[in-house]
């Protein structure tokens, strides 16, 4: 009686124990201290279910030189009650517990209680057996508390984390924001990748053109990748992990990886569109990284790349306002290079007519007054776009200018002219630059003309016949000594000459085909009875009419020359 006393309070003495802590730890560790010292047994584990399987088992804590260390893994046949000798499982036999209890919770095994022989080598009394019964089911109730508190415990420690992890995020998207270049935000995440998981090496491989991976910044890589490690990687879509057996790579990435240095490679994506990939190279530390450190690489990864976009954005919009303003200050010097006021000859009626496209492409005529019966006329096409198209044809038009002070009206020496031009220019310019150019001396009577490279003004005849001036020779700038032949052609009363840049036969219309020569040849010829003006005035509105509201891709430049009577 007074040793059925005894175990009933040392049951209570037990609980009040169990009861007074919410730490697993200590739970477990008297539960197998009173167990141990009341039946006086030298060995004892206690084994907690995993839940994913109901014969799974891993030790929570072991006491007396227990062989079975907290961590290890058994698969275990559970039983429906207290077993004792040949029916606990052999795993726990071998360890030497002879004595096993399940601990159950709610009609459910939630763990298991192992104890070794006695120390006196007696076998347990059925009064021990009892107790030992109820001191591991009342024992069920406080390892259930204890493991919610202890998952309780972990969900706000997880929260902690994350909250930590958001405030970690909003902090660099503010200073992502402030990266106004490209290298100063992959600067800003190889610093956060080496600070906020301590990683040895790590690769920052962005798309190029949508297609190409390229790398835009390292840090402790030591090979360099070809274009075959590039296209190995491009089909990569899912994170992965060199230790995750769990999750196979394509075929050589691993292989890739581990000959780079690194354990991990993250795709990285905005709007669900692949971007680059990130490799990051093991942990000083040595931990793997767990999946709260992907959801965070990831969301670190898209911050980046929204900076990286943003300023390629910026440093395209900069571009775009600098080429602007190149394109303005270019199209200032070419209106300014262009006559304001057409020189008057009686009996040669001049028109001009220049419009631009949205580049400004080098376009030049003029029209000089060499004497009072004698005009030079010029037309020119600058190779490039832009402010150095300008300043190249600046230099042609001082050229020329040059040169005029120099020409006979009556006899000019044409090819001479030209040569010494083309020498300034192949002086003057870089070996890419060309001009196609024409000129020639102008009167009722005659025009004398070179024709360096340049579409092949017209001859429209009173009378119908259409012909192109086309002697000279190479269009300036390609080579410094060439020789240039003069043509001349005799003029009438009702003749036209039409100079034009390729603005005009290379107008464009929505299914893309060309004006073309043909057209504009039969243009003149129908039109031939027209005054200079009224023959440019149909010529503009037939390109117009033939582009059909596409955009001018060049230039459009036109000169015509018309012969009229003496008092014309």
């Amino acid at each position: 009686m007074s040793s059925a006393r005894f175990d009933l309070k040392s049951v209570v003495e037990a609980s009040e124990l169990l009861n007074a802590s919410l730490d697993l730890d200590f739970v477990l560790g008297n539960l197998l201290l009173v167990a141990m010292s009341r039946l006086l047994v030298g060995r004892g584990v206690v084994l907690l279910s995993e839940r994913e399987s109901a014969s799974r088992f891993r030790v929570a804590a072991a006491k007396g030189g227990a062989a079975m260390s907290p961590g290890d893994v058994a698969t275990l046949l559970v039983p429906t009650d207290v077993v004792e000798g040949d029916a606990v499982p052999a795993a726990l036999r071998e360890q030497g517990l002879t004595l096993l209890l399940p601990v159950r919770h709610q009609q459910r095994v939630v763990g298991l209680v192992a104890l070794g022989t006695k120390a006196t080598g007696e076998p347990f009394e059925p009064g021990e057996v009892a107790f030992a019964r109820s001191l591991v089911g009342i024992s069920a109730a406080a390892i259930h508390n204890a493991q919610v508190a202890g998952q309780l415990q972990q969900v706000n420690l997880d929260l902690a984390a994350r909250v930590q992890e958001l405030d970690t995020l909003l902090e660099l998207a503010q200073a992502f924001s402030t990266a106004l270049d490209r290298e100063g935000a992959l600067k800003l995440l190889g610093f956060t990748l080496m600070g906020q998981f301590l990683a040895e090496r790590h690769a920052v491989l962005l798309c190029e053109d949508d297609e190409t991976l390229i790398v835009a910044a390292s840090r402790g890589l030591e090979t360099e990748m070809d274009e075959a490690a590039m296209e190995l990687l491009n089909v990569m879509e899912a994170p992965c992990q060199l230790v995750d057996p769990e999750e196979p790579l394509p075929d050589g990435v691993a292989d890739l990886l581990r000959s780079l240095g690194f354990v991990l490679a993250l795709p990285l994506r905005t709007l669900n569109a692949p971007r680059g990939l990130l490799l990051l190279g093991p942990r000083i530390t040595g931990r793997p990284y767990a999946p709260s450190d992907l959801s965070f690489l990831s969301a670190l990864g898209a911050l980046a790349l929204t900076a990286i976009e943003s300023a390629a954005l910026v440093e395209a919009r900069i571009e775009k306002e600098r080429l602007e303003e190149e394109l303005r200050l270019a199209r200032s010097i070419q209106e300014r290079l262009l006559p304001r006021e057409l020189p008057r000859v009686p009996g040669l009626e001049v028109e001009t007519l220049a419009l631009a496209s949205r580049h400004v492409a080098g376009d030049y005529f003029d029209v000089l007054e060499l004497d009072d019966t004698h005009l030079l006329v010029a037309i020119a096409d600058v190779s490039g776009k832009g402010a150095p198209a300008a300043l190249l044809m600046a230099n042609l038009q001082a050229a020329l200018h040059l040169l005029r002070q120099s020409l006979d009206p009556v006899a000019p020496d044409l090819a001479s002219a030209t040569q010494r031009l083309n020498r300034v220019v192949c002086e003057n310019t870089d070996p890419a630059s060309f001009i196609t150019f024409f000129w020639g001396v102008l009167d009722r009577q005659r025009f004398r003309y070179v024709n360096a490279g340049h579409n092949p003004p017209r001859l429209v005849r009173a009378r119908g016949a259409v012909t192109q001036l086309d002697l000279g020779g190479l269009l300036l700038g390609v080579l410094p000594d060439v020789a240039y032949d003069t043509g001349e052609v005799a003029l009438a009363p009702g003749d036209a000459l039409v100079l034009y840049t390729d603005g005009v036969s290379e107008a464009r219309n929505p299914d893309e085909e060309e004006y073309g020569e043909d057209r504009l040849d039969a243009l003149l010829a129908r039109h031939r009875q027209h005054t200079a003006p009224e023959l440019l005035t149909v010529l503009r509105a037939d390109v117009n009419a033939f582009a059909d509201g596409v955009p001018l891709v060049d230039d459009v430049t036109v000169l015509i020359a018309k012969v009229g009577d003496a008092l014309g």
